[in-house]
């Protein structure tokens, strides 16, 4: 594998990060916005925070034949900060998946780590821009559930702006968050045996079924904590005071062939509480194309802050300037 590349990106965010002012940010704030972290993306912050856990549970196939079959994960993410604006991330979770009338399959997903680091911050405008890199790591996950045989890497951009400076008193609590990135998958051997993860059944493919690929989400928020704090309190309470409608939007699509998947669209919405030390969101998975599938899913996720509750241990940078 020619590591060049994870190098130079972790490299630049790591140096952006670097020279930016080294003021304290619980999770991704600018200015008097705070973006929640997303589920089905990822947020533009660099913290140190932990998803325990994201559970999603989604139908696929149809009545009849092998299906329908049904997809259960459950991961956990850790986020530790290196320093004040770099940082790395660990993925993991299991599988399952239960076919009407067949076995229960448990299985591995496979560990993904990323780097990334904060590399420009306008709080006036409530916007961050951050870079980074993601390695998939091959041979860890259960192939038979739809792990991958060979690994990826994939450099990334997330970005996080909020209306806070328009003169629109309404439309001030509206944000979006975008996540970009460009997925090269590790060389395989043509002819590779793989497994199809709706049936469960070897398959022959290319490059392990691993094409290059074009991906990224975008969320739609509205910040009911910003409406209470920066436009007019309303009197909503503690309870729907904090929370934050939104819509995620993710794709992904082929850049190179052959493919063995085509271009799938989903949208999420949902609503997530926003606490002082942690939130809790849930949405929905809907399928905006047929190669995405036909049914609708649901994901949950339980956030901590550890740079809130635990500022001076676990919610700290490693290296301190």
């Amino acid at each position: 594998m020619n590591i060049t590349p994870i190098r130079g990106v972790v490299a630049a965010a790591a140096l952006a990060s670097l020279t930016l002012p080294n003021h304290a940010h619980a999770h991704a704030i600018a200015g008097d916005r705070t973006f929640p972290v997303t589920l089905t993306m990822d947020d533009p912050g660099v913290a140190d925070e932990a998803s325990i856990p994201t559970f999603s549970v989604q139908r696929q196939g149809a009545d009849g034949g092998p299906g329908p079959v049904y997809n259960y994960n459950l991961g956990i993410e850790y986020d530790k900060r290196i320093t004040e604006n770099f940082g790395l991330a660990v993925n993991w979770g299991g599988a399952a998946q239960q076919t009407l009338h067949g076995s229960t399959q448990y299985g591995w997903q496979n560990l993904f780590v990323t780097a990334k680091g904060r590399a420009y911050m306008n709080p006036e405008h409530e916007f961050i821009l951050s870079v980074g890199v993601q390695r998939e790591l091959s041979h860890v996950g259960t192939t038979q559930l739809g792990a991958d045989t060979y690994g990826s890497t994939t450099p990334l951009v997330y970005i996080g702006k909020g209306m806070g400076d328009l003169p629109w008193d309404y439309v001030r609590p509206f944000a979006v968050t975008g996540e970009f990135g460009y997925t090269i998958a590790d060389v395989g051997l043509k002819g590779t045996t793989t497994f199809d993860p709706g049936t469960g059944q070897p398959s022959t493919s290319f490059n392990a079924g691993n094409e290059n690929r074009y991906s990224g989400g975008v969320s739609i928020q509205y910040s009911l904590p910003y409406l209470q704090a920066q436009v007019r309190d309303l009197g909503l309470g503690p309870v729907f005071g904090r929370m934050i409608p939104l819509v995620e939007f993710t794709w992904s699509s082929p850049a190179t062939a052959p493919s063995g998947l085509g271009t799938t669209w989903q949208a999420a919405p949902g609503v997530i509480w926003l606490g002082s030390t942690w939130q809790f969101g849930i949405e929905a998975l809907i399928p905006l194309n047929k190669t995405t599938g036909t049914n609708v899913g649901v994901i949950a996720q339980f956030h901590i802050f550890l740079d809130d509750l635990l500022p001076n241990s676990l919610g700290k940078p490693l290296l301190e300037w």
